[in-house]
């Protein structure tokens, strides 16, 4: 091995990051391929904690008690297959999110194609396990499962911030255009007024109302406790939090504008 290959593996394991801690849960109908799993996991370089299924209705069990970060499915069980395994795990409320590693006999790559189109993390075949693929193996599907995760929660938070935004915009729209169509209406009346000074100069105060409530609509829009309360429509914890007086009684959500009322 020269010194370049050396310094590319140095920094192929430097950039795996491992994990602290995972739970594990191993779904293998034939006992001795189930030891053999857990010993290899218990020899990780990070804390594991490993359960053992049996069977798809053992597997429900230990989903309904536990969640797990890693489950490994052996593809052939006593009542079905791996991939009816992993679709119950993908509608399982508490493990959806879980990493998946399907275990499959030599030979049967198509299986391990159909289990990577169907969402499964990674796959190994059982004459190669050895501890270095069963470390890379559920390395590269607990960081697949958490980039997962991650992508999925920005999906949520994206979603909750455009229907914040959407709403913010229609609350700004429906107070806006009746200053708007107000202060057309008193520009217009400046031609009619124009020979009469009387009218002008009320005409010309009603155009300067309409500005300063224009000025008060932006201040509205920036105004703190809008934020806060968008904020908590999202999900996100206000960075401040405004004190109330307890003997007050609480006020509804304020609308963007009403600082004066005119």
């Amino acid at each position: 091995m020269n010194k370049m290959q050396s310094i590319q593996q140095k920094a192929q394991r430097l950039a795996i990051q491992t994990p602290e801690f995972a739970s594990i849960l191993i779904v293998e109908d034939q006992r001795f391929d189930r030891a053999r799993l857990r010993r290899m996991c218990e020899q990780l370089d990070f804390a594991v904690s490993v359960s053992e299924a049996d069977s798809l209705e053992s597997m429900g069990t230990a989903l309904e008690l536990d969640t797990f970060d890693l489950i490994f499915l052996d593809y052939h069980l006593p009542e079905g297959n791996g991939l009816q395994a992993l679709e119950s795990i993908q509608f399982d409320p508490r493990n959806r999110n879980a990493a998946t590693i399907m275990v499959t006999g030599d030979g049967q790559s198509e299986i391990a194609i159909n289990a990577m189109k169907s969402g499964c993390s990674d796959f190994l075949t059982k004459d190669d396990l050895s501890n270095e693929t069963v470390r890379r193996a559920t390395i590269n599907a607990l960081q697949k499962a958490g980039l997962n995760r991650s992508l999925e929660s920005q999906h949520v938070m994206r979603n909750k911030v455009e229907l914040v935004l959407n709403r913010y915009a229609k609350e700004c729209a429906d107070e806006l255009k009746p200053m708007l169509f107000k202060m057309t209406r008193h520009v217009r009346d400046l031609s009619v007024a124009r020979n009469d000074p009387e009218k002008y100069a009320t005409a010309i105060a009603q155009i300067a109302n309409s500005c300063d409530r224009l000025l008060d609509f932006m201040t509205d829009i920036e105004d703190h406790e809008r934020k806060e309360f968008a904020l908590i429509d999202i999900g996100e914890k206000p960075s401040v939090t405004p004190k109330a007086n307890a003997m007050e009684p609480k006020s509804e959500k304020p609308k963007l504008f009403g600082r004066r009322p005119h």
